[in-house]
């Protein structure tokens, strides 16, 4: 029903606009495109999160995201509420909105970086409509293991896409990463961008970047290991055994951090204490 609901109504625009000039048709077109601009209302136990221009790409994942990763929410609901969250990788924004909901306060709480184009644009947009461009800034910046100019090789362009790769061709599954755009991206360590900017530091951080988590734990030693640094959720993939996985538990143990153990061997993330002390 849904795919002929949407035929019918392409194939209405198309007669419609049939008899007008090609300027005049694109203008119609894209004036009907942008009157039906969908948003997709989400509540949570926070409140009524808006998500702005979803495509049929990003609906799904949004509309289920809190079944999706059912522990990362579990974790963002037991952050203090004074707390401020660093979130790596922020994409579409769905848990950087749900911390910056969940945190009380004046000011920044929620500090969001997206290096991806179109997923940077739409993380505005979420962030404006909500209200929460006091408690939010996000950055069109890649987190690495130094400070340069490179490629983001992405599968995808799309708002939402994921498994990109900065500075790599090597997916988080190490595999090739199917390139389809080499996005030009400046990115920072850590440690760097607190020393030239002064940001609001973090209490937690999410790190979810498909592939270069290891990298970006090295480039931010100093900034990861302060004792303000209370706790960490990682998205770990695959076997949990592997080279890459294993120095993501080293470096993280190096930063003064214990894991967690899953609460269900299903789950994506794993969650690490500072001294091995749930907040």
């Amino acid at each position: 029903m849904r795919k002929f609901l949407t035929w019918l109504i392409l194939a209405f625009a198309e007669f419609a606009t049939s008899v007008l000039g090609p300027t005049k048709r694109i203008q119609v077109r894209v004036r009907v495109r942008d009157r039906l601009e969908a948003d997709l209302p989400v509540s949570t136990r926070w409140g009524r999160i808006l998500f702005c221009d979803i495509s049929n790409r990003t609906f799904a994942r949004l509309r289920c995201y809190r079944d999706y990763e059912p522990d990362m929410l579990c974790w963002l609901d037991a952050m203090p509420e004074n707390g401020r969250l660093w979130d790596i990788g922020g994409n579409l924004g769905a848990f950087t909105l749900y911390a910056a909901f969940r945190l009380k306060g004046e000011g920044v709480r929620v500090v969001a970086f997206e290096p991806g184009a179109s997923s940077y644009a739409a993380l505005n947009r979420n962030i404006e409509q909500n209200g929460m461009a006091n408690h939010v800034v996000a950055y069109c910046i890649a987190l690495a293991d130094s400070t340069r100019v490179d490629r983001l090789n992405m599968p995808a362009t799309w708002a939402g896409g994921d498994f990109n790769g900065f500075g790599t061709e090597i997916s988080v599954l190490d595999q090739a990463i199917d390139t389809k755009f080499r996005q030009g991206a400046v990115g920072f360590a850590i440690d760097d961008f607190v020393d030239l900017f002064t940001p609001p530091l973090p209490t937690h951080v999410k790190l979810d970047v498909d592939g270069i988590e290891a990298e970006i734990l090295r480039g931010g030693r100093r900034t990861l290991s302060a004792e303000s640094v209370q706790s960490m959720i990682v998205e770990i993939e695959g076997d949990l055994n592997s080279d890459r996985n294993r120095e993501i538990f080293y470096l993280m143990a190096e930063l003064g951090f214990s894991a967690r153990s899953k609460a269900n061997p299903a789950h994506r993330n794993v969650v690490f204490d500072k001294n091995g002390k749930p907040f």
